[in-house]
Formats: C-alpha cells, sequence, structure tokens
C-alpha cells in the first residue's frame, strides 16, 4: 500500500512539473480595426507574430528615440473583455506600456516630441481572457485532464483553462506617419499548476516588449 502511495506521489509531482509548459503563439488572429488597413499584412513564420508587416527597404538605422503613445484598448468584435471590470483594463494597459518602455530605455531615448529620429510606436489590446486556477490546476495534476487539455489545444489552439491576451502595434516614421512596421499576434498561457489569473496575460505583454526590442536591434543591424 505504501508503495503504491509512493508511485502516486511520485505521478502528481511528475505531472506538476511537466504542466509547466511556456506559452505560445496563436495563428487563428482576428483584427480589431487598430490598425485600420490591414491589406499588408502577411502570415508570420515561426517565432513572428501571427500577422506581420514591415516595409521593403526601410532603413532603421537612422532612429535611436522612441515615442510611445499611450497603449489602447480597441476589443475585436468577437472579445468577450468587454465584461472585465474597467479598472482592471486600466492595470493590464498601464502594464503592457511599461513593459514596453522598460524592454527599450537601455538602449533607446524615450522621448514625447516627434523628430526625424524618432519612431512613433502605437499598440493596442485587442482581448485579455483571464486564466481558471481552478481548471488550470485539475488539468494540469489529472492525467486524464492533461489529455483533454493536450486534445483542445490540438483541435481548438486554445489551452483549457489558460489564460490568453492578443495584441496590434504599429511602428511609424514620427515625421512622415509612414507605415515602417506593424504586427498581430495572439498568445496563450503555459499549462502551470496554481497560477494567478492574470500571470498568462501579463506574460504575454512581456513578451511582445521583449520581442518588439529584438526585432527592432535586428532591423537597425545590431
Amino acid at each position: 500500500m505504501q508503495k503504491n502511495f509512493a508511485c502516486l506521489g511520485v505521478l502528481l509531482v511528475s505531472a506538476l512539473l511537466l504542466a509547466g509548459c511556456s506559452a505560445s503563439g496563436m495563428k487563428n488572429v482576428e483584427q480589431s480595426g487598430f490598425l485600420g488597413d490591414y491589406s499588408q499584412m502577411k502570415q508570420g513564420g515561426d517565432g513572428d507574430a501571427a500577422l506581420t508587416y514591415i516595409k521593403p527597404n526601410a532603413d532603421f538605422k537612422p532612429y535611436t528615440k522612441i515615442m510611445f503613445e499611450r497603449v489602447a484598448v480597441t476589443l475585436a468584435p468577437s472579445s468577450e473583455s468587454n465584461e472585465i471590470d474597467p479598472s482592471m483594463l486600466v492595470e493590464l494597459t498601464n502594464y503592457y506600456q511599461n513593459a514596453l518602455v522598460e524592454a527599450v530605455k537601455d538602449g533607446y531615448e524615450v522621448v514625447e516630441q516627434p523628430g526625424p529620429d524618432v519612431l512613433w510606436v502605437r499598440a493596442a489590446i485587442t482581448d485579455v481572457e483571464p486564466s481558471n486556477p481552478v481548471a488550470n490546476t485539475m488539468s494540469s495534476i489529472v492525467p486524464v485532464g492533461m489529455v483533454v487539455a493536450a486534445g483542445a489545444k490540438a483541435t481548438s489552439d486554445a489551452n483549457l483553462g489558460t489564460g490568453e491576451a492578443a495584441s496590434e502595434i504599429e511602428v511609424l516614421d514620427s515625421m512622415s506617419k509612414e507605415r515602417l512596421a506593424a504586427a498581430v499576434d495572439r498568445r496563450q498561457g503555459g499549462k502551470s499548476a496554481f497560477r494567478g489569473k492574470w500571470v498568462d496575460t501579463e506574460q504575454a505583454f512581456d513578451y511582445w516588449a521583449k520581442r518588439f526590442r529584438e526585432r527592432l536591434d535586428e532591423l537597425r543591424g545590431m
């Protein structure tokens, strides 16, 4: 009997460890209208946003400063985020705004006025779905639940109980207002037990901010 309990304990611990899969991108994004024109967007490759655009032959090298517009909330038509407490949406926009600024401030000057060497960055939260800690935990520690969750992701591009977030971002020349780059993306949380309600959403914002900095450095040849 003790041996059986010990084996059960090992299985549960293993399930919890396996449940800590990382967040992942989703390709079934919806256009919210924030970007206005989506005709330039193309399907992103592995590691890219779901939809992307970079102006051909654009020279990003001269841009050493960034002007961030206040992060907006522009919900996609099918979003259920309008049921979320408005004060929480304010907290989430503040979090995303700070994540973007923190990601670039050690390599670029963050300014408030346009200029010939200034990029104008516009970003919007287009959907947020909180994780369900109970469902997430149960599907993480019960082997059958783990199978169901994996099946759900395979067929519907969604994880049971995990949070999701979607965003659109646009980079323009601050003087001419010409679009230089744009992206539309959606991410879902990992299967981690005992997860906070908004952890997945915040991690999505952290990921986009970090990826924005990395991509900008690449475009500038850094």
